[in-house]
């Protein structure tokens, strides 16, 4: 086993994660989603959920125009070799971007090198209207880094999203953070700065209301289990409805400590 490997199992020694996804969004509420757990490396992860149906701001429908060139390779196997291991992945009907998966790998290995303790959180974020640009999601991020590096003394943070628009007429995001979990007893206070971040009063902006059940188990089951519910986000259905300049996925760049 490689020392990145090692790290990792010793980094998440319990929980246990649920890859069911159950009820979808009602027009303008917000959705209750279910969270686990646990005490070595802290998980949290709520479910996915594909579409919420609004109009776009001006009150009309609007067509967006899915940006088709230089697109990543796509993957359909169950079964994802990277860097000498195998992860199990989510690749759905429509599979999967390898480089996306790549990228969000990195970040999670690099998490779990730097600290004991890991602190995982992935939510979702809606809107009632479409913007084929991120400017909401950058004020949104770089509000809520703030607020975590001000409330909990992270000295960084790593995260991953991706846009999706399906059926839908408006986009919805779906995001991960890593935190140092040393720093981290309860999720309440996390989730209420991200709520805070994203809703600007006037109800269009929605998150999810993350339950907090724990379970405590261990074994290596966890790192499959987080990259399979983290695979999700790579998938290649949905993508690309969006603006030149706007993105589809987004990772955040941290690097080793060792040298």
């Amino acid at each position: 086993m490689s020392e990145t490997a090692e790290k990792l199992l010793h980094g998440f020694n319990t929980a246990v994660l649920t890859h069911k996804s159950e009820a979808k969004p009602n027009t303008g509420e917000a959705l209750h989603f279910s969270e686990t757990g646990h005490k070595g490396g802290l998980f949290l992860i709520s479910k996915d959920v594909d579409e919420i149906t609004q109009l776009n701001s001006n009150g009309k429908k609007q067509a967006a125009r899915k940006k088709t060139r230089n697109r990543k390779t796509v993957m359909r196997k169950d079964i994802f070799e990277y860097r000498g291991k195998s992860y199990r992945v989510n690749s759905a009907k429509s599979g999967l971007y390898v480089e996306t998966l790549k990228s969000m790998i990195n970040q999670f290995e690099l998490a779990a090198q730097k600290w004991s303790r890991v602190f995982v959180l992935r939510f979702d974020l809606h809107t009632h209207y479409y913007t084929g640009d991120s400017k909401r999601l950058s004020k949104f991020s770089k509000r809520l880094f703030m607020r975590l590096r001000r409330d909990y003394g992270f000295k960084e943070i790593g995260f991953c999203w991706a846009r999706e628009m399906e059926r839908a007429k408006s986009q919805h995001y779906h995001f991960v953070l890593f935190l140092d979990g040393r720093l981290v007893r309860h999720s309440k206070r996390i989730n209420e700065l991200i709520k805070a971040a994203w809703d600007d009063g006037t109800g269009a902006y929605h998150v999810p209301v993350i339950k907090r059940p724990y379970y405590f188990g261990s074994g290596e089951q966890i790192t499959d289990d987080v990259i399979y519910r983290l695979s999700y986000l790579a998938k290649a259905r949905g993508k690309g409805y969006r603006d030149k300049q706007a993105k589809d996925f987004q990772c955040s760049r941290m690097k080793t400590d060792f040298v």
